[in-house]
C-alpha cells in the first residue's frame, strides 16, 4: 500500500465484503526490518491477506 489510509481501506472493505478481522487490528507495528503499517484479513475462503505499508525512512536502527 501506499499509506496507512490504504491499508485501512484494503482491512474495511474486506470486513465488509464477508471477511474476517485477524491478528492485530489494522495499525503500526515494529518488526525487524523496522515500521510498518499492517491489516489482516481471512477472506471468506479462509484465506489470510494482509495489506502492508512500510514508511518511507522507517528502518530500525
Amino acid at each position: 500500500m501506499q499509506s496507512p489510509e490504504q491499508a485501512n481501506a484494503f482491512h474495511a472493505a474486506g470486513v465488509a465484503n464477508g471477511g474476517i478481522s485477524c491478528e492485530d487490528p489494522p495499525g503500526f507495528r515494529e518488526i525487524s526490518v523496522g515500521l510498518v503499517n499492517l491489516a489482516y484479513v481471512r477472506d471468506p475462503d479462509g484465506n489470510k491477506i494482509c495489506a502492508v505499508h512500510r514508511p518511507v525512512n522507517s528502518v530500525s536502527p
